[in-house]
């Protein structure tokens, strides 16, 4: 699909949208014929402009159908930049059920609540998003007719704002398809290959690290996880250098499962028809990567994923065993389904030893805990920076991806205490709760006081339901956070 600024205002469209703040006035230019319509919704009490509010209709104009999306975006005191991004997810999601082929959005009927860069980028990239469709494996696919949306603006910043709309849509639905493939195609190897793919496109040097260096790394408790599968893990190095005279760099550090069956701590049957989606922090590292590169961007990043399947067999890791991280820390390893954090234990170790990243930012599907605690539209974050945490606060308003800060609270940290290792990957049995915090305070062992900030997206990476900018499946929730964190680490 085409985005594109309108340029000539009798074009020909098949569906018009127009956004109404609370005032629900017609401030800017509308084809003549569609006024007496969009006025007797408003008189009529059939439109109130609220947020979030659609109203559709349908009229003849020069021997064809014209359908017009009203969309409501409420009061300018109470919208935020994602219940903006929402409202036109919605009026895109009603022109794309209606069957339309070009749409004009009539930006400046509302400029004054959408004269905003970050807004009008997420209006741009929403249009993308909604248009999204996962169908490679249907025999008979009925495809979207969307072709071309026209912006209706004189938002001076517009074509900027629109260019970089499209590089972080089309990142996180690079995100959405690696989640979405299924477990039997989407192998470690596999994503390493897409990964390859994503640095030759954009310029990033990508470094695949096969099981026996990692053996020699001593990242046995990466390894434990993989061992139950004849899919070798792998651990994907992706590096981009846009600031080569400043010696900081940002780890983004995303898990990489790429199939959880829970290993002998096995899973319900109702969990397993998803669980390739528990590399989605790996998807969204790739997809940030991408739109990090593509934006050229003046700041340092090293992504690493360790890529491995969680599986059952006769070589599968057991709980009770011990395992020395690469760290040097022992683990006892008494929850083989508490496998996302004993691969990050070790990404970050390499990351920080052998990639001498200053920074620390992982990303996984952690802990099922995080939906009970935050519902399914909201990540739980955790960190020991707070300067790290306010630019995480700030790029998630911008990305339109909800988080929510957890305590490192250090008086449940007991829980993880081992009668014979170092500490224990899991605090099954324990009465304490807190299982998103504990598992964030598992991780805080091995970033070795470097600013850490873990993002938990276990409650947001899968849709189930079919929502106004995604629809089931993988959402590619980070992506879009990661970019903006980075780019504003950038400033």
């Amino acid at each position: 699909m085409e985005l594109a600024k309108l340029k000539v205002k009798n074009a020909h469209y098949d569906a018009l949208i127009i956004p109404f703040g609370s005032e629900l006035e017609i401030t800017s230019f509308i084809p003549e014929e569609a006024n007496a319509p969009v006025n007797a919704a408003i008189e009529g009490g059939f439109f109130k402009g609220e947020d979030g509010e659609i109203y559709k209709l349908s009229m003849l104009a020069e021997g064809k159908i014209l359908n017009i999306v009203l969309v409501g975006l409420g009061s300018k005191d109470k919208i935020n930049n994602r219940s903006l991004f929402l409202a036109f997810s919605k009026a895109y999601s009603a022109c794309k059920k209606l069957k339309a082929k070009t749409i004009r959005v009539v930006l400046d009927n509302a400029k004054e609540y959408i004269e905003n860069y970050y807004v009008v980028e997420k209006i741009c990239e929403a249009a993308l998003l909604v248009d999204y469709e996962f169908n490679e494996y249907k025999s008979e696919v009925k495809p979207s007719t969307l072709e071309r949306v026209e912006f209706d603006t004189s938002y001076d910043r517009f074509d900027e704002a629109l260019a970089e709309a499209i590089v972080c849509a089309e990142s996180t639905i690079l995100a959405r398809n690696l989640i979405n493939q299924p477990p039997a195609y989407m192998t470690p190897a596999k994503l390493a290959e897409e990964a390859q793919n994503v640095g030759e496109e954009c310029n990033i040097e990508v470094n695949i690290i096969h099981k026996p260096e990692a053996e020699e790394l001593g990242m046995n408790a990466f390894l434990a996880v993989g061992k139950g599968s004849v899919n070798s893990p792998k651990v994907i190095v992706m590096k981009y250098f846009g600031d080569k005279d400043n010696e900081d760099i940002i780890g983004l550090i995303g898990k990489g499962v790429m199939y959880d069956s829970g290993g002998y701590c096995l899973k319900p049957p109702t969990s397993l028809p998803t669980m390739h989606g528990d590399m989605s922090g790996a998807a969204a590292v790739v997809g940030a990567m991408r739109a990090i590169a593509k934006m050229k961007l003046k700041v340092n990043v090293v992504g690493v994923i360790p890529a491995c399947e969680n599986r059952i067999s006769g070589e599968a890791y057991l709980p009770g065993d011990i395992l020395k991280s690469m760290s040097g820390k022992y683990i006892e390893m008494n929850n083989s389904d508490a496998e996302g954090r004993l691969t990050l234990a070790d990404a970050i170790t390499y990351a920080i030893r052998e990639q001498k990243v200053t920074k620390v930012i992982d990303i996984a599907t952690l802990t099922g805990a995080v939906k009970i605690a935050l519902g399914n539209k909201t990540a739980g974050i955790i960190s020991n920076d707070d300067e790290l945490v306010k630019i995480a606060q700030e790029a998630s308003e911008v990305a339109c991806e909800k988080i929510w800060r957890l305590p490192a609270d250090k008086e449940l940290r007991h829980a993880l205490n081992s009668s014979i290792a170092d500490l224990k990957n899991s605090a099954a049995g324990s009465t304490i709760g807190g299982g998103t915090i504990l598992g964030g305070l598992f991780i805080q062992e091995f970033v070795e006081d470097k600013p850490w900030l873990h993002i938990d997206i276990a409650s947001t990476n899968w849709a189930h339901e079919d929502l106004p900018y995604c629809p089931k499946g993988g959402t590619g929730f980070g992506t879009s956070l990661l970019y903006n964190i980075v780019k504003l680490m950038s400033k």
